[in-house]
């Protein structure tokens, strides 16, 4: 077995639809259903430029018992945060700008990456990469 990369990442939120609006509003992913609302569990699929699923979001209250020990917007325990690879840094901080969104900024130009560093509704670190600058 050989391992490729992340093939999407699983977020609960109390907040689906502004999970949902974030992930839209602020990364330009596009929101699909859930095959999972057939079996009453409420949820997006975060859907990258290609149509590849890279967030999926789960509304916690809507899976009974299954998540109760969890509580989006605390500390992401050993979880430190999710990175992305992108395109488009200085869009993407103008944008963000624009938003009014709090981020901060990481020059890693010695290794030809930059970084913009920046927290989701639920209190989930993402780190967006960029080497297009």
């Amino acid at each position: 077995m050989t391992v490729s990369g992340i093939d999407h990442v699983n977020i609960l939120t109390d907040d689906l639809e502004k999970s949902a609006s974030f992930y839209e509003t602020v990364l330009g992913l596009t929101r699909s259903e859930n095959p999972a609302i057939a079996s009453g569990v409420a949820g997006y699929w975060m859907r990258d430029v290609t149509g590849a699923p890279i967030v999926h979001l789960i509304d916690r209250g809507t899976v009974s018992g299954r998540y109760d020990a969890y509580r989006p917007g605390e500390l992401t325990n050993a979880l430190h945060h999710v990175a992305l690879r992108c395109a488009g840094f200085a869009a993407m901080c103008a944008r963000l700008d624009e938003l009014g969104c709090a981020y901060r900024v990481n020059d890693l130009s010695h290794i030809n990456i930059m970084q913009i560093n920046l927290r989701d509704p639920n209190a989930v670190n993402l780190e967006l990469n960029f080497a297009d600058t």
